[in-house]
């Protein structure tokens, strides 16, 4: 039984996709069978910080049809416990615009691999390819740094994956969903209350769509002077999102980091006992025991 999960952040610079190839690299040494994803559309990089400088096969061949499905593109990686990798697509506009169809054909394939452990590190902002990769996920993760814009582009981030989500759960109700289409929202109650005035009870069951959804929460470059109120943050969320997003572990300030990217390697292949990858192994080991509980729910698509 595979286990899909999406690492997601507000904006760039967070450092979402070391923490990804890491997190993949370890889950791997941990006997887990593990496929790295690189949804970052357009922007695609995870491929490099596994010295990996020019993939001969990436997900724009699957896209533009070259291949037929995404396992033809696999890289696996020996020398990482055998981690698998799918290496995103390049700057081009064909590829950073897919249609709904080519997403819904990416997700299909993506979803046929057979793996224990599928991790898909997806672009950064707030466009609806991030939102619904991130949302496609059996387990989501927010990645933040802990200054105030970080943590501000990150609730927007997850106020929006909040409201597609609830958006996708009438997608099946043609009145409710005809009336939503038809409207641009900027917070959950506005989608309440038009889903509630559509039809009486429709906003318990937005409510529930939601049920299942805690994000869990990484802060990345932690330090003692920089340090997120975590306990007001998660407040903010359940207030006014309605979920939960309960802590996954913190990342501190680290110059080995930036070694290790400059080497092409993920830090805790190069520098195991430094602070930032021991701090990454205490999240594997969780993530793993997360995993091992976990029981994913069918997809239903975006």
């Amino acid at each position: 039984m595979s286990v899909t999960i999406s690492i997601g952040s507000g904006k760039g610079g967070t450092g979402k996709t070391m923490v990804i190839v890491n997190l993949a690299l370890m889950l791997a040494k941990m006997g887990k069978k593990v496929c790295l994803v690189d949804l970052d559309l357009g922007g695609a990089d995870a491929h490099i910080l596994l010295g990996l400088f020019e993939p001969k096969r990436t997900l724009t061949d699957f896209l533009t049809r070259k291949v037929g499905s995404t396992t033809d593109i696999i890289h696996t990686f020996y020398s990482f416990n055998g981690l698998q990798f799918i290496p995103g697509t390049g700057h081009t506009l064909q590829t950073a615009n897919i249609t709904y169809q080519e997403k819904q054909r990416l997700l299909r394939s993506l979803a046929a691999v057979e793996t224990d452990v599928m991790l898909i590190d997806v672009g950064a902002g707030t466009n609806y390819h991030a939102l619904d990769f991130f949302m496609f996920s059996d387990l989501q993760i927010c990645v933040t740094l802990p200054d105030p814009t970080s943590i501000m582009d990150m609730y927007t981030f997850l106020q929006l994956a909040t409201i597609r989500k609830m958006l996708g759960s009438f997608l099946s109700q043609s009145d409710i969903g005809t009336a939503l289409k038809s409207h641009s929202f900027n917070t959950l109650n506005e989608v309440f209350e038009l889903a509630e005035k559509t039809r009486e009870g429709a906003k318990e069951k937005a409510q529930e769509s939601l049920r299942y959804f805690h994000p869990l929460l990484i802060v990345n470059r932690d330090s003692a002077g920089g340090r997120v109120n975590k306990f007001k943050l998660r407040k903010m969320v359940a207030k006014y999102l309605g979920i939960d997003i309960p802590e996954l572990g913190d990342i501190p300030e680290d110059g080995k980091i930036d070694e290790a990217l400059k080497a092409f390697l993920p830090v805790c292949e190069l520098y195991p006992n430094t602070p930032a990858a021991l701090a990454l192994t205490a999240i594997a080991e969780k993530l793993e025991k997360v995993i091992s509980l976990f029981s994913p729910v069918p997809h239903k698509g975006v």
